[in-house]
């Protein structure tokens, strides 16, 4: 029988003084107004934060101040340099009271390294003369330098005479447009379309188009609109970790490579005696399957960057992050 001891270390080291300062300063925006919307929808705010002290910040579950609105945290512990967000949904349909401002009051606890509680504010005007279908311009999922375009209606039910007059983005790769579509007695409907630039980078953004109108009450409208932007070859798993290898021991791993129109896999850089790459498919397929061959000759283990060339104009070149601990047999 094999006997394990297990020995006991006493590790000493200096206690890092509590943050003396408020989780307040740590957001950029406290209020966030929406301005006029539709009876019926619901508005959706990130209000983010990114943890510039040296310790590990603690948040509880966020209170509100009405039932019309709802909130919660992206994570409720965030390290030193990590972002969140508080995010609040703000559902026009339970606001009793048309055509008043509705402000309403999110209590965020932060319970360590400090306790203390940020107010944030959410405020609208809604109106049940106004309707937008759909309320939320979803552009959907994209491959990289693609584009896509949305539509949406707006109209409004009191003023015959009624006109958008200037439609802008607040993202910088969404281009805006609008026209009107109908005028039959006090109902004018509008036409607003997002289109996205093909240049937009990968990630998943949101922006809004804000609308100025003839009418003073609903000068301005808001129209959010959500992409999300992927790479043209998506990598399955992003990435090849081999784990802990004994030297000499061959061992493989597949990966997929997947766009949404036919390509070719042109050359392999980053590969040597320790790491080859297979290549399933020489022709143009719209996926293709790799094998990652590591057959490590050294101690260590080794850590590089895999490049797969292929010939897609938005997106050429491919890396797979690719690593390995190696040890003696």
């Amino acid at each position: 029988m094999n006997r394990i001891m297990i020995t006991m270390a006493v590790v000493f080291s200096t206690a890092v003084p509590a943050w003396a300062g408020n989780p307040s300063d740590l957001f950029s925006e406290k209020a966030v107004d929406f301005g006029t919307s539709a009876k019926g929808t619901v508005l959706i705010h990130y209000f983010r934060f990114t943890n510039t002290t040296k310790q590990t910040l603690t948040l509880g579950t966020p209170r509100v101040s009405c039932g019309c609105t709802s909130a919660a945290v992206s994570a409720t512990t965030v390290a030193p340099g990590d972002s969140a967000a508080v995010i609040a949904y703000m559902d026009t349909r339970r606001i009793p009271t048309a055509n008043v401002t509705k402000s309403v009051l999110v209590y965020v606890p932060f319970n360590s390294p400090v306790q203390e509680e940020v107010t944030l504010r959410v405020q609208t005007v809604t109106r049940d003369d106004l309707m937008m279908s759909p309320d939320t311009l979803e552009l959907g999922t994209v491959p990289k330098g693609q584009t896509s375009k949305k539509t949406t209606k707006v109209t409004f039910m009191s003023d015959p005479n009624w006109k958008v007059t200037e439609a802008s983005s607040t993202g910088a790769f969404v281009k805006t447009e609008f026209k009107e579509e109908s005028r039959s007695g006090s109902f004018v409907t509008y036409e607003v379309t997002a289109t996205l630039d093909k240049e937009c980078p990968v990630g998943n953004w949101t922006s809004d188009i804000n609308l100025k109108t003839s009418n003073s009450a609903v000068a301005k409208l808001r129209i959010p609109v959500n992409v999300n932007v992927i790479s043209a070859v998506a990598v399955t798993p992003e990435s090849a970790s081999f784990g802990t290898l004994p030297m000499g021991v061959a061992t493989e791993k597949k990966l997929t490579l997947q766009s949404g129109t036919p390509f070719k896999i042109l050359d392999v850089k980053g590969v040597d005696e320790q790491l080859k790459v297979v290549i399933e498919k020489n022709e143009a397929s719209a996926i293709h399957t790799i094998i990652l061959a590591a057959n490590p000759k050294a101690p260590g283990g080794f850590t590089r960057n895999v490049e797969i060339l292929t010939d897609i104009k938005d997106q050429p070149k491919v890396i797979i992050p690719v690593s390995a601990k190696v040890i003696q047999k």
